[in-house]
């Protein structure tokens, strides 16, 4: 069974992350987040791949989070990967500051993971 909880939400309500929690395996939890935009009522950013999990969100600005990322199982890395969205251009930071597209930041986080991009650790 898999529930949706509020993770956080920007300082102003405008921006919201959910999150999208099922259990992998017994006792271990993934919490799949997506970025809603409350005002226009729609969703500006979500993982397809459900095992994508959003270990902490902190809102930097009001239109701009920090979400700390890891992927199920984990056994790829040693440690998760963090990312600053910018919900206003649509734009995501990955760790060495390049800036991808969110609509491009799920096949960016696959290549830092499969280990051909080694700036981003």
């Amino acid at each position: 069974m898999s529930e949706t909880e509020i993770m956080s939400s920007s300082p102003d309500g405008h921006y919201r992350v959910e999150v999208m929690l099922w259990e992998a395996r017994n006792t271990i939890w993934v919490y799949s987040p997506r970025i809603v935009d409350m005002w226009q009522e729609s969703c500006i950013f979500q993982f397809e791949d459900a095992r994508w999990s959003a270990d902490q969100s902190v809102w930097l600005t009001p239109t701009m989070v920090e979400l700390k990322l890891r992927k199920f199982p984990g056994d790829r890395t040693g440690q998760g990967v963090c990312v600053v969205i910018d919900c206003v251009r649509l734009v995501a930071r990955v760790g060495d500051g390049h800036e991808v597209e969110l609509s491009a930041l799920e096949g960016a986080l696959e290549t830092l993971l499969s280990g051909t991009d080694t700036g981003i650790f």
